[in-house]
Parts: structure tokens; C-alpha cells; sequence
């Protein structure tokens, strides 16, 4: 295994790829302990440093200079390096956004201002100061009064005015919390503005993600973001073709 290309995982981050006997090596010396991940090509899931190499044994009879490569940045020999501690907060909401986006159009929009408290309701046990699920309960009942009398008047208007101003403000107070939330961890959470105002529970749901797959792994991935706009633009594109098509129809 002495060429095998082998990622590994610390403090919430990837590095690599190294060779077998670089991380063998590593481990040797003290600059990586038990607590590091490892995964290479092929791999389910990723491994705890001794698990892995018993798993996959290096051949160390050779001797050899030390490498000139480098090691991540931040270890020393026999530095206690592990992954963040991922302490007793519950665990994220790991639905994938798809799952989401998909629930939500075939429910015809009741599946996600079910899934909006959800949301909000983890964010408070991160957060006790979140707000967002006031905000929410706030703007869905601003709007259910606004359908329920003339919407189209000025009182109407009003009210689904704060609606929308609501709504937005619990989605941008869990952004709030969630970047705190990483901050105090050594998490990177860099949530889009632009994005979030676009996407909103979808986007926040990548991000959700994210984190229950570090509580469980210790190994933080990118977040989405480029393919919600993406399918943006195809939609876009797709009702422009629609409408091209409607107007050849009814010429």
C-alpha cells in the first residue's frame, strides 16, 4: 500500500493525498495519532488512523530518508492532534436538499414550511438565542390573515409584506447561528447571502447537511452551492422554451 494515495481527515478538514508510507511514517513520529481519519480510493467510509493500517499494513522494513514532504498544517511531532470534538449537540437534520426541493414540489409547498421548523427548531439547540422560528411563526400568520380577507387591499399588502420580511428574517438568523455555530469550531460555514435569498431552506438544508456528516465523520465536505444555480439557469432556459412554444401556438 506504500503508493496508495491516502486522504486524510483533521480538525473538520481534508489533506492529502499522501502516500501509505508518508502517513505510516506520520504515525511513527508522533505528528499523527489515533484520532485521525483516513480514506482512500475505494473506501465506504472513512477510518480511524490504527484501524485503517491494520487494515491496510505498510511494508516498513525498508528504511528510508525522511520525506521532504510536508505534513498538514498545524502538526508537530506528538502534538494530541484528533478531529474537532463534535460534543453532545444533536445531530444536524441530514435530509439531502434534493429530497427536499422534490418533497416540497409535490406537496405543493406544505412539505417545506413543515421543514423550515424543523430547521429552526435545531438551530435553537445550537443557538438558544435564535429567533427564527418566532420570525416563521410571525410571517405564516401574517400571510394566512392575509388570505383569509381581500389580499389585493392595502391592508393586504401589509400583511404579506411582513409575511415575506419574516420569513426572510428567520432564514438569515439561522445563517446567524450557523456561523457561529462553526466558528466556535473551527467549522468553515461560508453561507451566501445570495444564495440563501434565492434558495432558502434548500440551500440551508446543504448546509445542515454538511454538518450531521462531520458530527458522524469528523470530515466537513463543501457545501452545494453552484449546482443551485444551475438548475436555476435550466429552469430559466426550460420556461423560455415554454413560452417560445406558447407563442408559436397561439399565433
Amino acid at each position: 500500500m506504500e503508493d496508495a494515495q491516502i486522504w486524510l481527515g483533521l480538525n473538520g478538514q481534508r489533506f492529502g493525498p499522501y502516500t501509505g508510507a508518508t502517513v505510516k511514517r506520520w504515525q511513527q513520529q508522533g505528528i499523527l495519532d489515533s484520532g485521525t481519519l483516513c480514506w482512500r480510493e475505494g473506501m465506504m467510509e472513512w477510518l480511524p488512523l490504527d484501524t485503517f493500517l491494520r487494515e491496510n499494513p505498510v511494508d516498513d522494513a525498508v528504511a528510508e530518508p525522511p520525506s521532504f514532504e510536508a505534513p498538514p498544517p498545524g502538526l508537530t511531532p506528538r502534538a494530541p492532534v484528533a478531529v474537532v470534538p463534535r460534543d453532545d449537540v444533536p445531530v444536524a437534520p441530514s435530509l439531502h436538499w434534493g429530497w427536499v426541493a422534490l418533497l416540497s414540489v409535490l406537496t405543493l409547498g406544505i412539505f417545506v414550511l413543515v421543514w423550515m421548523f424543523v430547521q429552526s427548531t435545531w438551530v435553537k439547540k445550537i443557538d438558544p438565542r435564535s429567533s427564527a422560528t418566532t420570525y416563521f411563526i410571525i410571517g405564516i400568520a401574517c400571510g394566512f390573515a392575509a388570505g383569509l380577507g381581500n389580499r389585493y387591499t392595502a391592508l393586504g399588502y401589509g400583511l404579506q409584506l411582513v409575511d415575506i420580511v419574516f420569513i426572510y428574517a428567520g432564514y438569515f438568523s439561522m445563517s446567524s447561528s450557523l456561523k457561529r455555530f462553526g466558528i466556535e469550531r473551527g467549522l468553515p460555514m461560508d453561507i451566501g447571502g445570495v444564495t440563501l435569498f434565492f434558495f432558502t431552506t434548500w440551500y440551508l438544508q446543504g448546509q445542515l447537511t454538511r454538518i450531521a456528516n462531520w458530527q458522524r465523520t469528523g470530515v466537513i465536505e463543501d457545501a452545494p452551492k453552484g449546482i443551485f444555480w444551475a438548475l436555476y439557469a435550466v429552469l430559466l432556459v426550460l420556461i423560455f422554451l415554454l413560452v417560445l412554444i406558447a407563442v408559436q401556438l397561439f399565433r
